[in-house]
C-alpha cells in the first residue's frame, strides 16, 4: 500500500530522486532511464511506486534545495554549448542532436508550449490553489489533452467551478 509523505524532512535521497522523475515529463523521464543500470532503476521504481501522494509544498521545497545546492557551488553556467559538450561524454552524437533539437525548440514557442510539458499532477497540485478563473484561463491555453488529464486530477468540486469558466 502506498504511504503519503507529506513532511519533507522525512524523505530519504531515493524518495527525492523518484519526486524528481516523477515531477519530469514521461518523455524526460525515459531518457534519464537510459543512463541507470537496471539495478539502479529497479530500485527508483520500488521507490516512485511506493511513494503515495506528496503534497505541492513538499515538491517545490524539493526544487528549491535542488536550485539551493547548485547556486552554493559557485557560479554555474549553462548554454547550449556547454550542454552538448556534457551530452557527447555520454550519448552517441545521434541522441545528443536529437536532444538539443528538442531543448532548442522552434524559435517562437511560447511559455503555454513550455506549460504543457509540466507533469499533469504537479501542475494540478500547483493550480488547485489559484481561483477556478485563473485555472481555467491556464487550461485553456495548454492541449486539450493535457487539460483534461490535469482535470481529472483537480478534487471534483474544484474542477466543476474550473469547468462552468471554461464554457
Amino acid at each position: 500500500m502506498a504511504r503519503s509523505k507529506d513532511t519533507y524532512r522525512n524523505l530519504s535521497g531515493a524518495d527525492k530522486a523518484a519526486i524528481f522523475m516523477l515531477s519530469l515529463e514521461q518523455d524526460q523521464s525515459a531518457k534519464l532511464f537510459e543512463l541507470m543500470d537496471v539495478e539502479e532503476i529497479k530500485e527508483l521504481s520500488m521507490t516512485m511506486a511506493n511513494l503515495g501522494t506528496i503534497d505541492s509544498e513538499v515538491v517545490e521545497r524539493l526544487f528549491i534545495e535542488f536550485a539551493d545546492q547548485l547556486s552554493s557551488t559557485g557560479s554555474l553556467v549553462g548554454s547550449y554549448d556547454s550542454t552538448e559538450r556534457l551530452l557527447l561524454q555520454t550519448i552517441d552524437q545521434e541522441k545528443v542532436d536529437l536532444i538539443m533539437e528538442e531543448i532548442r525548440g522552434p524559435a517562437g514557442r511560447t511559455m503555454w508550449d513550455k506549460l504543457g510539458n509540466v507533469n499533469e499532477q504537479v501542475l494540478a497540485n500547483y493550480l488547485k490553489n489559484e481561483y477556478p478563473q485563473t485555472v481555467a484561463v491556464v487550461l485553456s491555453k495548454i492541449k486539450p489533452d493535457h487539460a483534461s488529464r490535469v482535470l481529472a486530477v483537480l478534487p471534483e468540486n474544484f474542477a466543476m467551478e474550473v469547468i462552468m469558466r471554461l464554457l
